[in-house]
């Protein structure tokens, strides 16, 4: 009898960091079953063919997500489930991610190059983000597709993970600054994609001493500077160029190591955090994708930047949440 594969699990994996990494798993794993949680289901199928088409004798299934909704993560924790059936889900990347652009800042581009030119490449300084967007079920619509979909989603599969899984969020460079805990989903600041992830930091070390009793672990990774569809909706191809023929440039002369670039670089650090052996890894840790001037990748690994007393209200606010669409009477 052929054994169960074990089940990996992709949100966002039709594009960039969450592709690549579906890519690595089937170059260097024949065991897995490889599931891409995605919200276009069009171009999931588009992203399963060209996976096929490499790998003909893998298996990668698609199964509709988005994490901006309840109703959509408690659909998919569902057939995420039944697809566990045959082996537990041994991988989760809490990868999906958005970051609502709505046009370039002038302004800031022109301060960030005059006063930090290197720190700017580095940061988002150059994107004015939309402010007050807020989803159906009523939160921040970037801190519910970026944490409160992956966090509900980890409630409900984790079951499904105990005995050996691993959760691995993508998250980036986040900044304490953007952060307030009056609003706490940033529907109302101006860097509602930081916010987010600097959330995805504080909730990490906690969430994997919560997991840990069923046998499953907590990690974050952070893919670096990678140029990939955030920066489409501006509808400025010119300037996605230029961006990409500056971090190459930049990365050449300075050696900056962050500047990954492309999502197979970027993959790296989820890569590590994923398939390491157990005593390799640590909560405390910050998994970066990092490569050479001339664009080797490798791991470089970093203090993960945690705050107890935030981290203990962030977990308050989510466990809320998700108790919220725990009561009966709510319709999923």
């Amino acid at each position: 009898m052929t054994p169960a594969k074990r089940l990996a699990v992709i949100t966002g994996g039709n594009s960039g960091i969450g592709l690549a990494i579906a890519r690595r798993l089937l170059s260097l794993n024949s065991e897995f079953r490889v599931v891409l949680a995605c919200r276009n289901q069009v171009k999931g199928k588009a992203a399963r063919d060209e996976l096929l088409t490499t790998y003909p004798q893998a298996q990668v299934d698609l199964v509709e997500l988005d994490t901006s909704s309840v109703a959509s993560v408690e659909r998919a924790a569902i057939a995420l489930r039944t697809l566990s059936y045959d082996g537990i889900i041994s991988l989760l990347f809490c990868n999906a991610g958005s970051m609502a652009i709505d046009s370039l800042d002038i302004f800031g581009i022109v301060s960030g190059l005059l006063s930090h030119p290197i720190a700017f490449f580095e940061s988002s300084e150059a994107l004015r983000q939309k402010r007050g967007l807020v989803t159906a079920d009523g939160m921040g619509e970037t801190f519910q597709t970026n944490v409160f979909g992956h966090y509900l989603l980890i409630a409900r599969l984790t079951e499904a993970m105990a005995g050996g899984g691993r959760v691995i969020w993508t998250g980036s460079a986040a900044s304490q600054l953007q952060f307030k805990a009056s609003d706490y989903q940033h529907v109302w600041g101006d860097k509602p994609y930081e916010s987010s992830k600097y959330i995805v930091d504080q909730i990490a070390m906690p969430l994997d001493q919560r997991l840990r009793p069923f046998g499953v672990r907590c990690l974050v990774a952070e893919p670096g500077n990678v140029c990939t569809n955030f920066l489409a909706g501006l509808g400025l191809p010119f300037f996605e160029y230029l961006v990409v023929g500056v971090f190459y440039f930049i990365r050449f002369v300075l050696g900056i190591a962050r500047f990954t670039i492309n999502a197979d670089s970027g993959a790296e650090g989820c890569c590590y955090a994923a398939l390491a052996d157990e005593e390799c890894v640590d909560s405390r840790i910050k998994y970066h994708s990092q490569v050479t001037r001339t664009g080797k990748a490798y791991v470089g690994q970093f203090p993960l930047a945690h705050n107890k007393d935030t981290a203990a209200f962030l977990m308050g606010r989510l466990d809320g949440l998700v108790k919220r669409f725990d009561e009966p009477n709510h319709e999923k």
